[in-house]
């Protein structure tokens, strides 16, 4: 079923097996600040899964899913979040390291999977 996401329309499930789906990594410099990884602007997609890897051996980071309460990431520390419709994720990285996402996006469909494996014709 679609859903709205931070004002996107996101009608593929995470787990569908019919979706395309690559491998996308952004590395965050160290002591960047806030920096937004936005998925439908920089890729044209959604993240269904990702990884996040403070390479900070000192300091923790931070982040936030879709614009969720932001979550301490211990220095040194990795969080996965699989099966997600991810829209957004943003990190504020420690001084000392950087911080990676790693993620796997499936691009925007302006249908639904029921629509796109649709037999009939008009």
């Amino acid at each position: 079923m679609p859903q709205v996401i931070q004002g996107y329309l996101v009608n593929i499930k995470p787990s569908d097996t019919t979706a395309e789906s690559t491998y996308v990594s952004d590395v965050i410099a160290a002591g960047a600040g806030a920096t937004t990884v936005h998925y439908p602007s920089q890729y044209r997609s959604y993240a269904i899964s990702a990884a996040i890897k403070n390479q900070d051996g000192t300091n923790a980071c931070s982040f936030s899913i879709n614009g969720q309460p932001a979550i301490s990431l211990s220095a040194g520390a990795d969080q996965n979040i699989n099966n997600q419709s991810i829209v957004s994720i943003q990190v504020t990285p420690g001084a000392a390291g950087t911080c990676d996402i790693l993620a796997q996006v499936s691009p925007i469909y302006v249908s639904t999977e029921a629509q796109r494996f649709r037999t009939e014709r008009g």
